[in-house]
């Protein structure tokens, strides 16, 4: 439990304290929030329950948070990030460890290309951006019937 909490504070909480402390200043700038996120914040990825509350948190708050700032006419926006698998190397060597984890770095979006994605959504105030394409499509998983949705998400989406 200690490092759910960890996690907690890490990938969520400090997010939450960072905006709310920013937020004064940039209601008075008219500034902008980047949230780096990922799509496991959009669909349930099997045998990480603990990242998906996560990110799900992450996506919840900061939208409720865009929609609140419109709703107050103020002048500050948030973009959330919905990033795929980027090749950090500490991607790289997770994936090491886990069986057939070479070959999905095949999937991982080069650093440089997601962080240009990432400046130039933040530059144009996007309200999400995804990054690369296929965290759009994954994203958009629970548009389908139930049945086709679990069958992505258990069977052919499964690591």
């Amino acid at each position: 439990m200690d490092f759910f909490v960890d996690f907690m504070n890490i990938n969520l909480i400090s997010y939450v304290r960072l905006a709310s402390l920013a937020l004064p200043l940039l209601k008075e700038g008219g500034g902008h929030i980047v949230v780096m996120s990922s799509y496991a914040g959009k669909i349930p990825t099997l045998s990480f329950s603990f990242y998906n509350a996560v990110q799900f948190a992450q996506d919840g708050f900061f939208s409720c948070l865009r929609a609140e700032l419109k709703k107050a006419d103020r002048n500050v926006s948030v973009t959330v990030a919905v990033l795929g698998m980027i090749g950090t190397e500490a991607t790289k060597n997770v994936l090491k460890k886990v069986p057939g984890g070479e070959d999905m770095l095949a999937y991982a979006a080069p650093v440089d290309q997601t962080a240009q994605a990432v400046i130039r959504g933040g530059a144009t105030r996007a309200r999400e951006i995804y990054y690369p394409f296929y965290s759009w499509i994954l994203s958009n998983i629970r548009r389908l019937p139930a049945f086709l949705e679990d069958y992505l998400i258990q069977d052919a989406l499964a690591m």
